[in-house]
């Protein structure tokens, strides 16, 4: 057997094995998906952070002052972290919000800004580029009539996507509430995305606020809840949009922020992996860091069998009559295995990669039609991947950092 079939195997059967694992957690909690009732409408603070956000900022507010809940139990607050453009004076433009301007030192610092201002019993966060139900509060609330959830997840989608990219940004943030749903089954969620999370504020009062020098401070608050022995819920119905990069370059620097700074949070809390903190430590993480592994192995098999094969076409017909169409016909050894041996592998895999993304598209009560997107996911998607960790951990080997507004971190 060749390389390129073992590696090809391995990475089927890791991906069947969790996904088929993530499918039946998902069935034997299927009585668990009832939102619960909240019993009272606690004081909720949600803070803004800013930089350089006009063209978004308005519409962000307008949909937290939509918010149905109670208007003298929600405190909005904005701050503008030393923004160049019309930041400061759209937010200031709306009543019944507290806008507050600082000098530009990063999103962290501009959420604790916030939380010194904050005098809720919750609190919680919206970047200024999402935009929230108006029911998504309310669908948060009732878990936190368990005492020892600290924080609550929402449902996030990308709004209105257009580009080729957003519509495969799409797919990835359907199958990521898919994700985060099975993980909170399993006590495992570890990112408490920036878009509409909502906190007890005793929890930051009583451990600090978010870390300052952190590239990926949700990530970090999220380890550091599970650090202290407490839970991370997600309600699946909080419908919370995002406007996700347009174009490459931007989206490529958003994901080496994420993935640079979730190894550099999951080194610093080392110590969960560990039969104490349970599915967290013994399996979700370390499934994290092997499924970035075995993608990149499969993009540099992929890389250099297609390059091998473009470089043995040239060199046979460098000295005969040079056809480029016949260009075309060069064998990769990646995709000319033996057909019957993956026929059924093949079949397999797409047969629950279609369930899964059907179960995800209900479970976000997603409306519109996302075959195309779909297609584009199933291409291109596992490619991307592969480039953004690969990139993430060269910078992480030549310690190289990157920027949040104009900090850098």
């Amino acid at each position: 057997m060749e390389l390129g079939e073992i590696l090809i195997y391995i990475v089927c059967y890791f991906g069947l094995l969790t996904s088929i694992y993530f499918l039946i957690t998902l069935y034997e909690n299927r009585k668990k998906f009832d939102t619960p009732k909240y019993k009272l409408f606690p004081f909720v603070s949600v803070i803004v952070p800013a930089y350089n956000e006009e063209k978004t900022l308005a519409k962000t507010i307008k949909s937290l002052k939509g918010l149905n809940y109670p208007k003298k139990k929600l405190q909005i607050i904005v701050i503008d972290d030393g923004s160049t453009d019309r930041t400061y004076n759209i937010a200031k433009s709306f009543k019944g919000i507290e806008v507050y301007r600082k000098k530009n030192g990063g999103k962290s610092t501009a959420l604790n800004l916030g939380l010194k201002k904050a005098r809720g019993v919750l609190v919680g966060a919206l970047d200024a580029d999402s935009f929230v139900d108006k029911e998504a509060l309310r669908r948060l609330l009732g878990y936190f009539n368990d005492k020892n959830i600290m924080a609550v997840t929402p449902s996030l989608h990308v709004y209105k996507p257009k580009s080729f990219l957003q519509k495969i940004q799409k797919i990835e943030y359907l199958i990521s509430i898919f994700l985060r749903k099975i993980f909170s089954f399993l006590g495992s969620i570890h990112v408490t995305p920036g878009p509409f999370t909502i906190y007890r504020k005793e929890f930051f009062d009583r451990y600090g606020g978010y870390d300052e020098n952190n590239l990926t401070e949700d990530i970090e608050v999220a380890l550091r809840i599970q650090s202290k022995g407490y839970e991370i819920e997600n309600s699946h119905n909080a419908t919370v949009f995002t406007v996700s990069p347009y174009h490459f370059k931007p989206l490529l620097n958003q994901r080496l922020r994420w993935y640079l700074g979730f190894i550099e949070n999951v080194y610093n809390y080392k110590f969960l992996f560990s039969p104490k903190f349970g599915n967290l430590g013994l399996i979700i993480l370390p499934t994290a860091f092997i499924s970035a592994f075995l993608v990149i192995l499969m993009m540099f098999y992929t890389f250099f069998t297609i390059t091998k094969d473009i470089i043995k076409t040239f060199l046979n017909y460098y000295n005969i009559r040079f056809d480029f169409l016949k260009i075309i016909d060069f064998k990769l050894d990646i995709f000319y295995l033996n057909v019957e041996n993956y026929a059924l592998l093949t079949l397999i895999t797409l047969f629950i990669g279609i369930i899964i993304l059907i179960v995800a598209k209900n479970i976000a009560g997603e409306k519109q039609k996302i075959y195309y997107p779909y297609i584009l996911y199933m291409l291109f998607y596992w490619f991307l991947f592969g480039f953004w960790w690969f990139c993430a951990l060269c910078l992480k080997m030549f310690n190289k950092r990157i920027y949040w507004g104009q900090k850098k971190l």
